[in-house]
């Protein structure tokens, strides 16, 4: 009996432990909000330089911003993930999750690439236009 008592303690003990660090991982996560502007859709305009035709895309790319996440579509696949601020015009796509989905989009490995890599944005007359560590990677219009 005493056993049993003992291990129902433990693992009380443990759940509990876990349920604390569960909490301040959140909490911290908050703190990286994107600013109200950023969240909003987004429709790829340009990539790496080159304007967008339909011969790159089935369908435009598109990713729309939340508070701390980000969904859209890869002009094929369906998209989603975290988004983190890092402080003034500094973002990161983080928990990236993408459909497999066979598709004719001949950019879009590309696009997804280049989303990971996103490091920095700046919005001037509706447009957003994330960079990277080499600098301008992509421009879209809202959506």
């Amino acid at each position: 009996m005493k056993r049993i008592l003992m291990l129902l303690i433990a693992m009380v003990l443990v759940c509990s432990c876990k349920s604390t660090k569960e909490t301040q991982t959140t909490t911290s996560s908050s703190e990286g909000l994107v600013e109200k502007k950023l969240q909003q859709t987004w429709i790829l305009e340009n990539l790496n330089g080159k304007v967008i035709t339909n011969k790159d895309f089935s369908n435009s790319p598109k990713i729309v911003i939340t508070p701390s996440a980000f969904s859209g579509s890869t002009g094929c696949n369906a998209v989603k993930g975290n988004l983190v601020s890092k402080g003034d015009g500094k973002i990161q796509f983080s928990n990236f999750t993408t459909e497999t989905k066979k598709c004719d989009a001949k950019k879009e490995g590309e696009f997804t690439q280049l989303l990971k890599t996103t490091s920095g944005y700046s919005i001037k007359d509706n447009k957003l236009f994330l960079s990277n560590q080499f600098g301008l990677t992509m421009s879209f219009k809202k959506g």
